[in-house]
């Protein structure tokens, strides 16, 4: 059925004013607002394929519940009212000149007119005069996006009079909003299968360059209790040459240390180049060494490698329990961490990246995660895509993470890479990091001690008062004797100062004591005879703790040990 406006409005896109259905006027801006409007409905209908079955349910269910012989769907673009469904009539097709629909999109929210002919806004219009068909009762409903924007109506009419009562009429704007949902459904498995399409093509374009780095990047990702990750790379699509954009993750005792990095250049002695600093990373991490001095050592290697290559990297240590991150980046952009409307760093003072410099010192930035928290990683292809310059595509990434931050890792880390699938001239690699915050009842405390043997005693009157204070008073006596023994061997066998922290999981009923020293040597405990002069203290912790262990870092190392607390 029907349609509405005159023919004199034009979507040129500018500031003119346009006249809206039997000659009033329309504001200036109201073509810019069409012509976002007519973007919407490209957007969310697609008319070159069947429109959905659900339709018809609709619109069979919008006449019964308001009695009017006929409902229809209507989609209002450029040109025409198009019927994607149509109840008690045939669809068809009319000139949006002569659409009541149209005039009832400009009006905004639901219209009811029991009789046309007698209503000033429709009475000359083609479909009540006459001239194209004898309607009478007439209301719409609109079908808005959560925009704002109108795609067109439901609509109910009928050739004699009919008034709606207020709940017919509630009724069937609910059914519009049913309707928008429809389109919604569609226009994601629409969004889904192109996106789908566009990773599909990328693939055959470089079927070989993934290939060969996929060989290189890391099977599977660890996956643990507090954290999930996903990951995504594409090789470029100009050539076939390989790039040398990585990123791994390597679970370790006490954290899970993520990694991103790119080596410059797209060849194979790039990739070759990027397989070999990836596991460097790695084995230094599973060494143990902090993010830091992991990137000190790789520096090193990187310098002896054949080439002007370098590369740049960003290491991210997470401690599941505490929430605490600590960040060292080479060159590389910062994580970002992001919460629906709002993206921001994790700050970190870069050094320059692998292989510019010799014996560079890199830094390091402590963040806390105080509760469940998204993190990305990436590579700056994902950026490429912003003809404007990097920071074009920077912003566009921080809008894209924002706008969608509550979406699953899965559909977000696609919708990140989708814009670059046709047009990157650089790889693009990210991995997205869902955590699921502290473990419940976590607890931290930390003293620094100086290089005094006294610091020994107030050690262990630090420890006593904080497990006190924790409830944790029956595991005060073994928990002593290990922060007496790791103590002494820093400030009295070492001659540093130390640094004592304590951490409590009552989720694993475990007690850590992590004592620094400055020492890069690994102690061993030693059962030995009433003449041994040494290695006693390491045998006492040995027996007393679950589990001892070392994690070295860039001027020293820290023993830890865990005691079971129930």
């Amino acid at each position: 059925m029907d349609r509405g406006t005159s023919a004199d409005v034009r979507e040129s896109g500018g500031g003119r004013a346009g006249t809206y259905p039997h000659g009033q006027r329309c504001p200036d801006g109201a073509d810019r607002a069409e012509a976002l409007r007519l973007a919407a409905v490209r957007d969310w209908v697609d008319l070159t394929r069947p429109p959905p079955l659900e339709l018809q349910a609709v619109v069979r269910l919008a006449r019964r519940v308001t009695g009017a012989p006929h409902a229809v769907v209507n989609v209002i673009d450029e040109h025409l009212q198009r019927q994607l469904a149509a109840d008690g009539c045939e669809r068809g097709e009319c000139a949006r000149e002569d659409s009541m629909c149209h005039y009832a999109l400009r009006a905004g929210g639901l219209v009811h007119a029991p009789d046309a002919r007698r209503d000033v806004r429709f009475a000359a219009n083609p479909w009540v005069d006459g001239r194209l068909g004898a309607v009478r009762s007439y209301t719409s409903a609109p079908l808005v996006t959560p925009e704002g924007l109108s795609l067109g109506t439901l609509c109910v009419f009928g050739e004699e009079p009919r008034e709606l009562s207020a709940q017919q009429r509630a009724d069937l704007a609910d059914l519009a909003h049913l309707v928008v949902g429809v389109f919604a459904r569609e226009r994601a498995a629409r969004l889904e299968a192109e996106s789908a399409a566009a990773l599909r093509l990328a693939q055959q374009t470089a079927g070989t360059a993934r290939a060969l780095q996929t060989a290189l990047l890391p099977r599977r990702l660890p996956s643990t209790r507090a954290v999930t990750l996903t990951s995504r790379y594409l090789p470029g699509t100009d050539g076939v040459d390989v790039g040398g954009d990585f990123y791994d993750a390597v679970r370790t005792d006490d954290a899970l240390v993520l990694v991103m990095g790119d080596v410059q250049g797209h060849s194979t002695a790039a990739a070759a180049a990027m397989g070999q600093v990836r596991t460097a990373v790695h084995a230094y991490v599973n060494e143990g060494h902090d993010p830091s001095t992991v990137l000190e050592r790789t520096n090193r290697l990187v310098q002896d490698l054949e080439g002007d290559l370098f590369a740049t990297c960003c290491l991210v240590r997470l401690d599941e329990r505490t929430g605490e991150v600590v960040v060292a980046s080479a060159g590389h952009p910062p994580p970002l961490r992001f919460t629906p409307g709002h993206v921001e760093e994790l700050d970190v003072e870069p050094g320059p990246p692998l292989g510019v410099q010799e014996e560079t010192v890199y830094t390091e930035a402590r963040h806390r995660l105080p509760g469940a928290a998204r993190l990305l990683l990436y590579t700056d292809g994902i950026a490429e895509w912003a003809r404007g310059g990097p920071l074009d595509g920077w912003d566009t990434v921080a809008t894209t993470l924002g706008a969608h931050a509550d979406e699953d890792a899965g559909a977000l880390a696609d919708r990140l890479l989708a814009p670059v699938a046709h047009v990157r001239a650089d790889d693009a690699a990210l991995l997205l990091v869902d955590y699921t915050g502290p473990a419940s009842g976590a607890l931290e405390a930390r003293l620094l001690l100086p290089a005094d043997p006294r610091a020994v005693a107030v050690a262990r009157d630090y420890l006593r008062a904080t497990l006190d204070r924790w409830d944790l008073a029956e595991t005060a006596d073994a928990a002593e004797l290990v922060v007496s023994e790791l103590v002494t061997n820093a400030v009295v066998h070492v001659g540093s100062g130390a640094a004592l922290t304590l951490r409590h999981d009552a989720g694993l009923a475990r007690l850590s004591v992590g004592v620094d020293d400055t020492s890069t040597s690994h102690p061993r405990p030693r059962d030995g005879g009433e003449d041994a002069l040494g290695g006693r203290g390491m045998h006492i912790v040995d027996v007393v703790a679950d589990r001892w262990w070392v994690a070295p870092h860039g001027d020293g190392k820290t023993v830890w040990a865990d005691l079971l607390t129930a």
